[in-house]
């Protein structure tokens, strides 16, 4: 590798102090360029469209044209310390780079400033000081020590460890200890995950969020039932807001029956409290599918025979047809959503309402069908509602410790970490447009949704007086602790040699979870439908590493994680007045990564295993190539596998190749990427 020599003057001044003289500096560095493009072609979860609607279905598009240019600066600042500085200028050409992914961000791989640190020695202590990484643990393909630095998964977990883990600002001082151990102290900056669809805020919208990830290639299902386009709650909460001013306005609402037999639609301001009753479930089953209950169908507060009266029994269906649900959804100056948010099934292609899929409880798969039993009084609450999705950053500082030791044989770790959770979670909160906080509760008689201007609960928020409701969804990070260990040990065997066992242990405690609550999001109570539960966590990886043919690595994991405070129950909603049918639902833990309107919100495993086979061999007549594949499976049929190999042209230049391909049951991790599978290809030159 050549080296250079440069004075740094003003550059390293500014990253460090401008009482430090600096000697000469030795430069290195390396320039990395990556083509990416899909494999096949489909639909992206992340696409801002329907699958009605093709417009963002990819080919084998190229999805990253991308060079990074590394520059690594070290020297002596005085006979006793040094220092190191990472540089990396980075850009995106190609045509699908998406919002801030095309050029160099902070606290994500394409940071400019990389790493500054000083490494120095005081009593015994050794001291580095500055933006760095730590490396805590050596599981294959993920992390589970190794929670010191974030990690950018904006490309899943297809990047090296070492270029996805973000360093940040730390004190990290490590001395030995008398008995041949070690010990290491890190007091650190806290700083969350970078995850595609996720961690980008967006002002109150009346109507839908630029989310800047839309279309990303590793948006996942979790992250697009939060952010997304279609599916995401943040843009489905002002579609609904447009259908729910629909129903209450002056010529538009559902009126009296008579009214709406004659006139057409006329207001909620004419509705009775028996009609204000009905639930979406009525109006689909009686008005807009027009199914024809028969004799034996029992009126609900009146309203259900005049529905089937006007809709059902061979009547004229054309102002039925006119006004369904799913019209009144998609039609621009109705419900505003014009067949995007998912609001209800799309009837675009010419089939009836009918066809087009009224499903409820496990099929379902659109807002309106999840809230089959919200009654029209609950839409009162929701007129011209809005939304806005704010992100709290993890912030003040982490502490770490950890003891190293060996017996026998035996090489072992002990660690502690008192930190925020790098993985966030979504808390789920009403406000008024003037930011004023709402409570949400529901009637005991009727199971109406109502907004509160206070916690008592005494005044019922107004949208005319006290402005449109606002959903807010508030991207956290929760304090927790966490108590881990490693060993690894080689055992020499007859059949196969050498064998390497090694194993990880952490213990997470008060980690926030998803909980999912379908009874009170039936009844439109989204506060207590989308909540997050504290509770603990206990994560294992054991593996066995080998050397088979000719120094050919062979290394095999089992992994498990443990939810301890598993939620899976149901939540049964009483309500006393006559007629009125009593709501139940699953309450369970959600799958963070998986959960999706498409799936039914996913619930999580109590137990989540993955299985992993990782090989690397050089090869070439030196061995100045190598090849290396991962393969993941995990359980319920989600697999991963990548394919990269290294091809040296010269001592500064290589080639380099990668095959990501991802596929299985597509409600599951790796499976749910199929769509994202692609191939890379690169050069590296080193100077």
């Amino acid at each position: 590798m050549k080296k250079q020599n440069i004075t740094l003057s003003l550059a390293l001044a500014a990253v460090f102090t401008s009482s430090v003289v600096f000697a000469e500096a030795e430069v290195t560095g390396k320039i990395v360029h990556e083509s990416a493009a899909y494999t096949g072609g489909g639909l992206g979860i992340g696409a801002a469209t329907t699958v009605t609607q093709t417009g963002d279905s990819h080919g084998r598009d190229i999805f990253k044209v991308a060079t990074h240019a590394k520059v690594f600066i070290d020297g002596d600042v005085t006979d006793s310390a040094t220092y190191h500085v990472e540089l990396n200028a980075f850009a995106d050409l190609g045509d699908d780079a998406v919002g801030d992914y095309d050029s160099n961000e902070s606290y994500t791989q394409r940071d400019f400033l990389r790493e500054a640190y000083v490494d120095t020695e005081f009593e015994g202590v050794s001291l580095r000081v500055g933006k760095q990484q730590v490396v805590w643990g050596t599981a294959d393909g993920m992390k589970l020590l190794d929670s010191i630095n974030p990690t950018d998964f904006s490309e899943m977990a297809q990047n090296q460890m070492e270029d996805s883990r973000l360093p940040i600002w730390m004190i990290n001082a490590e001395t030995e200890t008398g008995n041949g151990g070690s010990v290491q102290l890190i007091l650190s900056e806290a700083r969350g995950n970078k995850i595609a669809g996720m961690g980008i805020a967006s002002a109150t919208a009346a109507t839908s969020h630029t989310n800047g990830d839309s279309g990303h290639a590793f948006i996942m299902k979790g992250a697009d039932t939060l952010t997304g386009k279609v599916h995401g709650f943040v843009n489905m909460a002002p579609a609904l807001g447009k259908v729910a001013t629909f129903f209450a306005s002056g010529g538009q609402g559902l009126g009296s029956i008579t009214a709406l037999a004659a006139n057409g639609l006329n207001g909620m301001a004419n509705l009775t409290s028996a009609y204000a009753d009905d639930t979406v479930a009525e109006f689909v089953g009686d008005y807009a599918l027009n199914k024809d209950l028969g004799a034996a169908a029992t009126a609900v507060a009146g309203s259900y025979s005049d529905f089937r009266a006007l809709c059902g029994n061979g009547q004229d269906t054309t102002l039925c047809d006119a006004y369904g649900l799913d019209a009144i959804a998609e039609a621009a100056g109705q419900g505003g959503n014009q067949n995007v948010t998912n609001l209800i099934d799309a009837n675009t292609s010419g089939v009836s309402n009918t066809q087009a899929g009224w499903n409820t409880g496990t099929e379902s798969n659109s807002l309106f069908e999840y809230m089959d039993q919200a009654t029209f009084g609950t839409f009162a609450a929701f007129v011209n509602m809005e939304s806005k999705y704010l992100v709290v950053d993890a912030s003040g500082v982490n502490s770490a410790l950890k003891y190293t030791g060996a017996l026998d044989g035996l090489n072992y770790s002990l660690n502690y970490l008192n930190r925020d959770d790098a993985m966030p979670y979504v808390d789920v909160s009403f406000q008024n447009t003037a930011g004023n906080t709402l409570t949400m509760d529901h009637s005991a008689t009727n199971n109406t949704v109502t907004l509160y201007t206070d916690s008592s609960k005494g005044t019922a928020h107004n949208v005319n007086t006290h402005g449109a409701a606002v959903m807010v969804m508030t991207e956290k990070h929760a304090p927790i602790q966490s108590f881990g260990g490693s060993f690894d040990t080689a055992i020499e065997t007859a059949a196969v040699g050498p064998v390497v066992l090694r194993g990880e242990f952490m213990y997470d405690k008060d980690v926030m979870t998803p909980v999912v609550d379908k009874a009170y999001l039936r009844i439109g109570h989204a506060v207590k439908a989308l909540t997050n539960q504290k509770g603990d966590r206990f994560s294992y990886v054991l593996g066995a590493d080998i050397t088979r043919l000719t120094n050919m690595m062979v290394s095999a994991q089992f992994i498990q994680i443990r939810n301890l405070d598993f939620v899976d129950s149901t939540t049964t909603i009483d309500a006393s007045a006559s007629g009125i049918e009593t709501v139940t639902g699953a309450r369970y833990t959600a799958n963070p990564a998986t959960m999706h309107m498409t799936n039914g919100l996913m619930k999580a495993e109590e137990n989540t295993e993955f299985v992993s086979v990782f090989l690397s061999k050089p090869f070439g007549a030196s061995g100045e190539h190598r090849w290396n594949n991962i393969t993941m499976y995990e359980e319920n049929g989600g697999l991963w596998n990548r394919l990269d190999a290294e091809y040296s042209i010269d001592d500064d230049t290589q080639a380099t190749i990668e095959l990501n391909q991802y596929w299985g049951n597509e409600d599951t991790q790796f499976g749910q990427l199929a769509e994202s599978s692609n191939i890379q290809v690169g050069i590296k030159y080193s100077f």
